[in-house]
């Protein structure tokens, strides 16, 4: 009985090696299309959800291996992801964030593999690379500022940011938002900047000593990556965090001019299966969202702030928290 057992158990391992190897057999006979992911958090997700949805509605991705990698918020990491991905030979790889796109795009150079970028705010840090084509998020700051001024009810607001050395999107940004800036008297913008993540803690605390009334989140992947870092500081010192995006508001930033990141996720993934489907990169134009945005708030976190209103006449705000 026991060497009947025994037989039967042999054949059933056996089997299931067979099996397994011939689902690893059909996994590699399916092309590749890689996905590199610079880090977690809400926004970056709701790119990643957005490609998915725009790789769907045009391709069947039963058909191929759909090859998911995240960074972890460090740009070597990226690089040596995207390597990987262009010695496989995918059918094409898909940078989300300025970081990883950069990465995907040295990896690239010279090779027959077309990068798709995903929320790169300054498409111009990556306008020199050939084969390569993506989606733009461009911050409306002057309907942020104006959101700003209109919670503090004045134009006279001390205004705190972060800035990561990671992000070459981040100075065209600063210019950006100082412009905007100059059309509310008294205003002031004051940047630290952050070497890395681990430095992050040290340049909160800076600005807070420095009497800043607020700080107002750039689109910057390594900064918005350590938001509860931050909103953990913030929000002991008083000071209210204006976010970038919808997700920081239900994660506990005030409010935002928000950016829909699902439509920029999902525009790059209807690049990436115009590419698939057999155009050539240059005949797929990059696209940027530009002054698309919509406000919205956070109720829960407004009654943490005593000298914070909610504007009662700002058309259109929406309460991130369901009543």
């Amino acid at each position: 009985m026991k060497k009947v057992l025994s037989i039967i158990l042999a054949v059933s391992v056996l089997l299931s090696l067979v099996l397994l190897s011939g689902c690893g057999s059909e996994n590699k006979n399916k092309p590749t299309i890689g996905i590199i992911q610079f880090g977690t958090h809400e926004s970056l997700n709701n790119c990643y959800n957005g490609i998915v949805k725009g790789l769907e509605e045009k391709i069947n991705l039963d058909d191929y291996n759909v090859e998911y990698v995240n960074s972890n918020f460090t740009a070597e990491t990226s690089l040596s992801q995207a390597n990987k991905l262009v010695n496989s030979k995918a059918k094409v790889i898909i940078a989300i964030a300025t970081p990883s796109a950069i990465a995907a795009a040295n990896a690239a150079t010279g090779k027959d593999v077309p990068v798709v970028y995903c929320a790169v705010t300054d498409a111009s840090t990556v306008a020199n690379f050939e084969n390569m084509t993506g989606t733009s998020d461009i911050p409306d700051f002057e309907a942020q500022l104006k959101l700003v001024s209109a919670f503090f009810n004045k134009t006279d607001v001390k205004i705190g940011v972060l800035s990561s050395t990671e992000e070459s999107s981040d100075d065209i940004q600063i210019k950006n938002l100082r412009e905007a800036a100059k059309k509310y008297s008294g205003m002031e913008i004051i940047v630290e900047k952050v070497a890395d993540i681990t430095t992050v803690d040290a340049k909160v605390n800076s600005l807070v000593s420095k009497k800043v009334d607020c700080f107002v989140n750039l689109l910057d992947s390594t900064i918005v990556g350590k938001l509860q870092n931050i909103l953990a500081i913030t929000d002991k010192a008083g000071i209210p965090v204006f976010g970038s995006e919808i997700e920081q508001v239900k994660n506990g930033c005030l409010a935002a001019a928000s950016i829909d990141y699902v439509t920029v996720g999902k525009l790059a993934g209807e690049q990436a299966a115009e590419i698939i489907g057999g155009k050539n990169v240059s005949e797929v134009a990059p696209k940027t969202m530009e002054n698309e945005t919509f406000p919205c708030f956070n109720s829960s976190v407004v009654e943490k702030f005593s000298n914070i209103k909610v504007p009662a006449d700002y058309k259109d705000l929406k309460d991130v928290i369901e009543k």
